[in-house]
């Protein structure tokens, strides 16, 4: 039987179903839905794929989400920090540097004054757009430094064009005030953001998966474009019209039977991170201070750090604090540690840092690895993108999602691909 078929039941694919009234079977190589943004139980605790939040705005995707869950989530003003030093300052930094050494915030102002010249210069890489943008200072200590540890390059390797409203771009008024005052200045592009008060963050898509036909334990191993014909790791095979596709593009054009050799050295070239993520539960509720917070110093291995029960109560037993934080690696920076190895590492930070202490009763530990975590925006990731999606198209697959589509898309960006997939094909919207 041939038809609609769609691969992968993360948000993209369910909401693509969802749109597509779901007149698809839906492939997924896993024994759950929810991609990404599965929510894990263990031992009391709920633990999401690193952290995950609801701040859309679009009215079709805050409909869903609410009904998924009954209305029942809670709606939170985002308290973030940011951990320099042994210093905690609120972010975005630039504009809350009070509380940093002295020296330093004199360098990141003059740097910033500096700066300002060069505003509406033309940046070439996304390091020219932080200096112009924060000057060299912010750039050096602060932007640059993250930018290794959670993308895993310098600066200079990517473009700009992912940024978007994603980094808030302050006035000089603003670093001033925020340097010479304990007034914390609110500037960052989640201003509140929803989360499920049950259920972790996947009960959000608990709308979408209702009528789905999704097929569990169905890992692609090879897609015969000339006969139109899927074949899955577990010996299951079907055709199919039109193919749905949001699984991450070098593994889908690994698949591909007699694949163009132009199409696999682009897919070859295109580059993105992992992330390890170190799951704790702690016998102590008064440790969460705030939501998440980032880490600067490039001798701590976790780029950010998140309480999930600071996002609903449910997320942890009453009387313990869960805490999930995230280790970033590429084939351009590969980990350099076991696994259990940056399970010790981490926690010996948190110490570091003041997070745990040293009488602290871990009550769980764990390791999650997530093999896609974000695109690298390199230089060449558009030729490649482009000359993957090109040949795919051709041959009537539809890519859609953050890794189908090889792009920055949060959580709703990736349900409305979905959507407008559904909307090519003619589906009759809900």
């Amino acid at each position: 039987m041939r038809g609609v078929v769609t691969l992968g039941a993360g948000i993209s694919g369910l909401g693509f179903s969802y749109h597509y009234n779901h007149l698809t079977d839906i492939y997924e190589q896993e024994k759950s839905w929810g991609g990404n943004c599965r929510s894990h139980f263990v031992n009391g605790y709920t633990f999401d794929e690193g952290i995950h939040i609801s701040f859309t705005r679009d009215a079709c995707v805050r409909e869903i989400f609410a009904r998924s869950v009954a209305e029942q989530y809670r709606e939170l003003a985002p308290v973030v920090y940011n951990v320099y030093e042994s210093h905690w300052v609120r972010h975005p930094v630039e504009i809350n540097l009070k509380g940093l050494p002295t020296d330093l915030i004199r360098k990141c102002l003059l740097d910033f004054i500096r700066s300002e010249q060069d505003r509406d210069k033309p940046a070439e890489n996304y390091h020219e757009w932080l200096v112009s943008n924060f000057g060299q200072s912010l750039t050096q200590h602060f932007h640059g430094a993250y930018t290794r540890k959670y993308w895993t390059v310098e600066a200079q390797y990517l473009t700009t064009d992912w940024i978007e409203q994603r980094i808030y771009r302050p006035s000089l008024e603003e670093v001033l005030r925020g340097a010479i005052t304990n007034q914390v200045i609110q500037a960052y592009y989640i201003n509140l953001f929803r989360y499920p008060r049950q259920g972790g963050y996947q009960s959000f898509l608990t709308a979408l998966v209702e009528g789905a036909a999704i097929k569990y334990s169905h890992k692609l191993i090879e897609l015969d474009l000339k006969n139109k014909k899927l074949s899955f790791e577990n010996g299951f095979q079907c055709y199919y019209d039109t193919v749905i596709s949001s699984i991450p593009l070098p593994e889908i054009i690994r698949c591909i039977k007699d694949c163009p050799l132009e199409v696999k050295e682009a897919a070859s070239r295109l580059t993105h991170t992992s992330v390890v993520l170190v799951n704790l539960g702690v016998k102590r509720e008064d440790i969460a201070k705030c939501h998440w917070f980032y880490l600067y110093d490039e001798g701590l291995l976790p780029a950010r750090v998140h309480f999930p029960n600071s996002l609903s109560g449910c997320n942890a037993p009453p009387g313990y604090t869960g805490i999930q934080a995230e280790i970033y690696y590429s084939t351009l920076k590969p980990l350099d540690a076991s696994r259990a190895n940056l399970l010790e590492r981490t926690i010996a930070n948190l110490g570091q840092i003041g997070i745990l202490a040293q009488d602290d009763n871990i009550d769980f530990s764990g390791i999650r690895e997530i093999p896609y975590a974000n695109i690298i925006f390199d230089h060449n990731y558009r030729k490649n993108r482009g000359v993957i999606l090109d040949f795919l198209g051709k041959n009537r697959i539809y890519c859609i999602g953050r890794y189908g589509k090889w792009d920055y898309l949060w959580s709703d960006q990736s349900l409305l691909s979905g959507k407008r997939a559904a909307e090519r094909l003619g589906g009759d919207l809900k």
